[in-house]
């Protein structure tokens, strides 16, 4: 933005980066039992319909409490380090995500690199780098940029290549505690499949199968399906630009520039823990999720039109995954997978004196 600086939007909301403990842990509390208690239902419930039910909301919970465990990981869910180190490998249990990894994925690389190529979720392809692939890669791709692809590309391209196994070229060098954070999460999923498996063998209305198909299977693409989802509204719209180094992209504009608001209503912002406030979230990762709605309230006062912002409508979604497909860095506008520009210039020529993306 012209004429404000981050500086000026972290003041306006300094008042909400402050955690209430009260309201940490009662959120906690209540996203564990709401998900314990739905694991008992698929164990315990005889009617097929419910048990499925129930294995949804698994997935909706594990998608909440991986929201708070986002927090706790930025410090910033309570007041208290040791606790929220202590919360976020709780609340990444469920989903399987490596705290450790975590930490450089998300903290260290997004935040430091947002909208840069490469390093983010959603970063999309050149046209040159499509056209260079094997054939069964473009299918792939063609089927992450669908609505059908959305858990496939976050269970495969993030959770599996960043956020579980200590991948060398992720941390360089032997790191004891991503290690550690492995062998838990590791260690809950299997106790989870073979506890799955031993109750469906013992008990007359269910099989080993479908116990792990309703306890592990389903609520996993759930739990894909409404992380990518989310991750890739935030950062992707025929509106927003990426970029292939960091002095391009800040030469552009701030972090508010490359972040989208998307309004939802009250009651979706409730139960996703106000995970598309998220304009709020990258001025300051210190805010906590319950103040989030406020301090985006804030900012919105502060950037008004400048602000990246539009109302969710399953119309408008669809429209931006049909136009963003594949990205021209040097022209900087989408394109389709045939290299057809499906969006408008995003950096017009009074922005001619940024490094070249080539």
């Amino acid at each position: 933005m012209e004429n404000v600086d981050i500086k000026q939007l972290r003041l306006a909301i300094a008042q909400y980066a402050k955690p209430d403990n009260s309201k940490a842990l009662i959120i906690f509390s209540l996203d564990m039992l709401v998900y314990t208690a739905c694991i008992g239902g698929i164990i315990f419930m005889e009617n097929s319909f419910l048990r499925i039910i129930f294995s949804i909301i698994v997935g909706l919970k594990m998608a909440s409490l991986f929201v708070i465990a986002h927090d706790a990981a930025h410090d910033s869910y309570t007041d208290n380090k040791l606790l929220n180190k202590v919360i976020a490998r709780l609340s990444f249990l469920p989903c399987y995500h490596n705290y450790s990894l975590w930490l450089i994925a998300h903290n260290r690389l997004h935040h430091q690199l947002t909208n840069i190529k490469g390093v983010n979720s959603w970063s999309p392809l050149s046209k040159k780098e499509f056209d260079e692939m094997p054939a069964w890669r473009k299918k792939l791709e063609r089927l992450y940029r669908s609505p059908a692809g959305i858990p496939l590309n976050y269970l495969i391209e993030r959770w599996w290549k960043d956020k579980f196994f200590p991948y060398k070229r992720l941390i360089n060098e032997f790191k004891l505690s991503a290690w550690l954070d492995f062998f838990l999460i590791f260690g809950y999923l299997t106790l989870q499949i073979i506890a799955f498996a031993y109750i469906g063998k013992n008990m007359s209305h269910t099989n080993a199968y479908e116990m792990i198909v309703l306890g592990v299977i389903i609520p996993l693409i759930v739990f894909c399906f409404l992380v990518g989802f989310s991750v890739y509204q935030q950062h992707t719209h025929e509106s927003v630009p990426w970029f292939k180094t960091v002095k391009e992209r800040d030469a552009f504009g701030g972090v508010e520039d490359v972040t989208v608001h998307v309004r939802y209503p009250y009651w979706y912002n409730l139960v996703s823990h106000n995970v598309m406030e998220h304009t709020a979230h990258h001025v300051d990762p210190r805010v906590p999720l319950y103040h989030l709605a406020d301090a985006q309230l804030a900012i919105s006062n502060v950037l008004q039109d400048d602000m990246k912002s539009i109302s969710f409508s399953l119309k408008s979604f669809q429209e931006t995954m049909r136009r963003c497909k594949l990205y021209d860095y040097k022209e900087h506008s989408w394109v389709d997978f045939d290299g057809k520009p499906t969006s408008a210039k995003l950096i017009e020529e009074e922005a001619s004196a940024l490094p070249c993306a080539a």
